[in-house]
């Protein structure tokens, strides 16, 4: 990148996060998610690093905070609010630590710090001031140093003190919070008064926060965790306190609240645990997190290290993966699916995302691309949910680049050549349109892809790109040519030798016997996915049983609609596909379609919540179901019972709400 380019690029960068914090900081009105906005500022720190030149006092890679709105009265803070840096991966807490280490080194401290983790709660910061035990002041955090007074408001919170045990003056901070129960229930009863709705909790306690009339502040139920005590002077001479698990303990005496979820970490290995941890379990709390705040717990060591112009350097956030984050849209690409369905790809600027780096998202079909108004050279936000490929959701318009193109979807197959057709659903085309060439090549592999794949035949080994490769080079045609294959074949060929080839074949092998379920998902039928798989061989149990039956049978299983049944049909009754399942059954048997291993929770359904201490979840789920019960995602009034590990706050709060008995990993053991 030229520098000119650069410092275009840097500019419209800073010009969007100011925006943006004015919109979060100032009117409390975010547009965007933390997790992007962070995407952003980190593109915005790599140019400045890159090319110093660009650096200036006033960036926003530079700025705590934004000024307050004149709303409320201005309130000068006694101690000065920092903020934490970010590290977002185990290489870069590391490095933070050899930092600290080093700088210790010069002041002639050789003591090994160890480190309190505290969940980093996605709330709004809040500054309490306490002079002989009172509460004189409740302020927000502003710009680090200037805030506002919202002392009335914060008198509503019915977990934060008014009063000390002990006549002491000190300001203790924490972190403002709503409960997600509390977010349906006030964004139900705006719906019913039509007025817009809250996004989020951390958007509806911010709105809570700038009501001036406190009574309406005090129906929110707002919660504040406490987490930290400041004083003028070196805390350990203050209040004798000497390590942040002692902080922590005398918040909670004088009457806190304080997140019971911290942990004392003796080294960065027992903080990655922590982290993996609540990185899985995270979205079952009933308050929002993204991510762990690391401080190291010996006050002498904090005090030592002190402060950056932005931050105090014996802390740092270690953030989880992000969902979502901010990219530029280089090109936009189209794929054939195993359907023939065209789908629209955008190839990005790699992004890190959910913890791998992200080039691809869909853009779905070309209607998202016109709602979205999405072109070329965009800067564009993306997420990911789950195992799906990332998607586009959200375009800066204010970065678009004079020379942004427009994109067209072609007419014809870019594989084949097959002019495109789009297909009727009821009385309406679909919004995607398809390749109906019965031989396109780009359909037959996506079908090889999707056949081998581990929810369909699980060869392990066979991925995308092996299969593409085997394909391109005439080892395998069709389904069953895969069981043809050879270690010979595959022993010498780029990238393989002796070890791997005969581990395909193993696994090739150990494919051979699969159950109906696996069988019939790996066929790639329309509408058929893993869920509807299962239930279709649970009530058929065989495959003849299944070919023979007719639309009224089919339509009649649990899951199984009207979409469903006309595919299964349609399938079984082309003569092709005909062919293709009984070469593929001279080469595999399937397994007996086996009902539960007991009866003994037939008709009971259960939801799993937090980290159990002896299963997985996958375990779990699959015990519950092997002795005849049902797992569900969500808690509601259908429910029996709560399987709860560690963690799972939000799902226990919903089991009390519906009372619905909670239970343990030993409790479940016991009932079967």
């Amino acid at each position: 990148m030229s520098l000119n380019i650069a410092q275009k690029r840097v500019e419209e960068l800073r010009f969007i996060l100011e925006k943006h914090r004015y919109l979060y900081h100032v009117l409390d009105t975010p547009e965007i998610s933390d997790e992007v906005y962070d995407s952003l500022m980190r593109e915005l720190e790599t140019l400045e690093n890159t090319y110093k030149e660009l650096d200036h006092p006033m960036s926003p890679t530079h700025r705590i905070g934004g000024e307050p709105i004149d709303h409320f009265e201005k309130v000068k803070h006694t101690v000065k609010q920092w903020s934490f840096d970010n590290v977002f991966n185990l290489e870069e807490l590391r490095d933070w630590e050899d930092r600290n280490l080093t700088l210790l080194k010069k002041e002639g401290i050789t003591k090994k710090p160890t480190y309190i983790a505290e969940l980093k709660i996605d709330g709004l910061k809040i500054v309490l001031t306490y002079k002989d035990g009172v509460l004189v002041c409740g302020a927000t955090r502003g710009n680090g140093e200037i805030g506002e007074d919202i002392t009335e408001n914060i008198k509503t919170f019915k977990s934060i003190p008014l009063i000390l045990p002990e006549s002491v003056s000190l300001t203790v901070i924490g972190e403002a919070w709503m409960k997600k129960k509390d977010l349906e229930r006030i964004n139900k009863e705006r719906e019913d008064g039509d007025l817009p709705l809250y996004a989020n909790t951390r958007n509806l306690a911010a709105g809570t926060l700038r009501q001036l009339d406190p009574r309406i502040v005090a129906t929110r139920n707002l919660q504040l965790f406490a987490y930290d005590i400041e004083t003028e002077g070196p805390i350990g001479k203050t209040c004798g306190i000497r390590t942040q698990q002692e902080e922590l303990d005398v918040l909670s005496r004088y009457g806190f609240l304080v997140n019971k979820d911290h942990k004392y970490c003796e080294s960065l290995e027992d903080i990655e645990t922590f982290y993996q941890q609540w990185t899985s379990i995270r979205g079952d709390q009933d308050y929002g997190i993204d991510g762990l705040v690391i401080k190291i717990n010996e006050r002498e060591l904090w005090d030592a290290l002190g402060y950056t112009a932005k931050s105090p350097r014996g802390g740092i956030a270690y953030k989880f993966p992000a969902e979502e984050a901010a990219t530029k849209l280089l090109s936009i690409t189209v794929q054939v699916g195993r359907t023939g369905a065209v789908t629209p790809v955008a190839e990005l600027a790699p992004v890190l995302l959910v913890g791998s780096t992200v080039k691809r998202a869909t853009l779905h079909n070309e209607e998202e691309i016109q709602r979205l108004d999405v072109r070329v050279g965009d800067t564009v936000a993306l997420r990911k949910a789950g195992d799906v490929i990332p998607e586009i959701f959200d375009v800066f318009k204010e970065l678009r680049p004079k020379d942004a193109k427009e994109f067209f979807m072609p007419t014809v197959c870019p594989e084949c050549g097959s002019r495109l057709e789009k297909e009727m659903v009821g009385k309406e085309s679909s919004a995607a349109w398809y390749c109906k060439n019965a031989d396109c090549p780009a359909k037959h592999l996506e079908g090889l892809i999707h056949f081998v794949s581990k929810k369909g035949m699980n060869i392990d080994g066979l991925g995308e790109k092996i299969i593409a490769q085997f394909k391109e080079i005439g080892l395998v045609s069709d389904y069953a040519s895969i069981f043809h294959l050879k270690k010979e074949d595959i022993e010498g060929l780029e990238g393989f030798g002796e070890k791997s080839a005969e581990n395909i074949i193993a696994a090739i092998e150990k494919s051979r016997h699969v159950p109906l379920h696996q069988f019939l998902f790996s066929l790639g039928i329309r509408h058929v996915g893993e869920t509807t798989a299962k239930d279709i061989a649970k009530f058929f149990k065989t495959l003849p049983a299944l070919r023979s039956s007719k639309y009224e049978q089919l339509s009649s299983v649990e899951g199984v609609g009207e979409k469903v049944a006309e595919s299964l049909i349609s399938y079984f009754n082309d003569s092709e596909n005909t062919k293709v399942i009984e070469r593929l059954l001279k080469e595999v048997s399937l397994e007996e379609v086996k009902g539960a291993a007991s009866a003994k929770l037939e008709g009971l359904t259960f939801v799993i919540t937090g980290s159990l201490p002896g299963l997985s979840r996958d375990e779990a789920k699959k015990l519950i179901e092997d002795n005849g019960g049902k797992v569900a995602s969500g808690v509601s009034r259908k429910t029996d019972y709560l399987l709860a590990g560690e963690g799972g706050g939000g799902k226990r709060e919903d089991a009390l709400l519906f009372g619905v008995k909670v239970i343990d990993e030993e409790a479940l053991k016991n009932m079967i």
